[in-house]
């Protein structure tokens, strides 16, 4: 039987930022294969959000090339939204502004169900917690059934009940097909969840593996274990494997 090789959901091939004159980057290369779930980690500053930004296309990259499998549905949850609080509609009618025209009104409930939204569906987007925004984005996020779904520090103003249930449902989704690339402070999650981990540090990717054969790079051990001595907390992922 004849495999077909399917192209990556988003390559990278040697692209750069700069800032104010810096660099932020040296050149990168990242493949995002199609069923991945992968943490991009690294420290305050390392460029993280800039660097997802850039691989969705978000902001233009300034050199190299970024492709993405033609026709690739993504849903992308900032680390940051600032509600108008002069945008007088409820939780609900944010949604209902994202729907496309062959969408229907009826795939709100489910949606905000199981994000939990629906507690404050009626509520003016202007009133809500970071927790509440974070679901409420989550939710716009899978409106259009991406293919990848990218996040960018999801769990920040959640509880540690809120981020457990979070974190149970990414995983549903990941088994359901979705591929996840998110950005993490978590590296407890990192570690823990995560088919491969991408590390950021000093304008490179000094890591790029399994969690198990991260744990055992002396890079990863200098920059990040040290760091965070207690917050790594490695087991098995779900029964998945993934292949370098």
């Amino acid at each position: 039987m004849q495999t077909i090789n399917y192209p990556p959901l988003i390559e990278a091939r040697q692209i750069e930022h700069h800032f104010n004159g810096q660099r932020l980057f040296e050149p990168l290369n990242i493949r995002i294969e199609s069923g991945e779930y992968i943490s991009l980690i690294g420290l305050n500053g390392a460029g993280k959000s800039t660097l997802l930004r850039l691989l969705l296309k978000l902001m233009p990259h300034q050199c190299g090339d970024i492709t993405h499998r033609p026709a690739l549905r993504i849903g992308y949850v900032p680390q940051r939204w600032h509600a108008n609080a002069q945008l007088p509609i409820s939780a609900r009618e944010f949604l209902m502004l994202n729907l496309t025209a062959s969408q229907s009104r009826q795939q709100l409930d489910p949606l905000m169900e199981t994000w939990q939204c629906h507690t404050f569906a009626q509520q003016p987007i202007h009133t809500l917690s970071g927790g509440q925004w974070q679901r409420l984005l989550l939710a716009r996020a899978l409106l259009n059934q991406p293919q990848l779904l990218a996040l960018d520090e999801p769990t920040q103003g959640l509880d540690l009940q809120s981020q457990h249930d979070f974190y149970q449902q990414l995983q549903k989704l990941h088994r359901q097909g979705v591929t996840i690339l998110m950005i993490s402070h978590d590296l407890a999650h990192a570690m823990s969840y995560s088919q491969r981990v991408i590390a950021l540090s000093e304008g490179r990717i000094c890591c790029d593996g399994a969690p198990q054969t991260l744990l055992n790079h002396p890079e990863y051990q200098r920059r990040f274990v040290c760091a965070h001595q207690d917050a790594i907390v490695p087991h098995t992922h779900c029964g998945h494997s993934h292949h370098a």
